[in-house]
């Protein structure tokens, strides 16, 4: 599929994905249909096609877990679109209407691993379950210079790299694993 500006929102993105999966695995907007339904998802080959082609504007969260289950693929990777090969992860993003961001930091975000700016980095991280603490990922070229600061632009730098400090999210250290 070719990236373009105009699947920068999330419903835009949502409905392109939907569209691309849905032709990749040969199926028909009635076979969509009828899996939907077995997932406790009231569509029709008309509610799909409405979507695809923009008539329908929205889709319900519960919606778009279903299309997500369905289709065999991460929520994630139906709101936001993942990189094609040799594209780079800093294409526009509008989280809202007036917070564009790359789709890596949009991605990051939603994984719950980096805070948007001017966001309140104590009450992000508070939210966080304790479990989670333990596996901080960090962009790093190697795993001496992790930089929890650093641009989300290279989706193949991603290191797991656990927790080394209490109550501050800014430090970083321990294994890899």
């Amino acid at each position: 599929m070719k990236h373009t500006d105009e699947l920068d929102d999330p419903v835009a993105t949502i409905r392109a994905r939907v569209k691309e999966l849905r032709a990749r695995k040969g199926w028909s907007a009635s076979d969509l249909a009828k899996r939907l339904v077995k997932k406790g998802i009231l569509w029709n080959r008309s509610v799909v096609a409405n979507f695809e082609s923009g008539r329908r504007p929205t889709v319900s969260v519960p919606e778009w877990l279903a299309l997500a289950r369905v289709l065999d693929v991460s929520p994630l990777h139906l709101l936001i679109q993942p990189e094609g090969p040799g594209e780079k992860g800093d294409a526009s993003y509008n989280v809202t209407s007036d917070d564009a961001v790359t789709r890596d930091a949009a991605r990051a975000w939603v994984r719950g691993m980096t805070a948007l700016p001017d966001t309140d980095l104590r009450i992000f991280f508070s939210e966080m379950p304790a479990e989670e603490w333990g596996n901080i990922w960090a962009l790093a070229k190697n795993p001496a210079d992790v930089d929890p600061d650093a641009r989300f632009n290279e989706p193949g730098k991603w290191l797991r790299r656990a927790y080394g400090g209490y109550g501050n999210p800014d430090v970083i250290g321990g294994d890899d694993g």
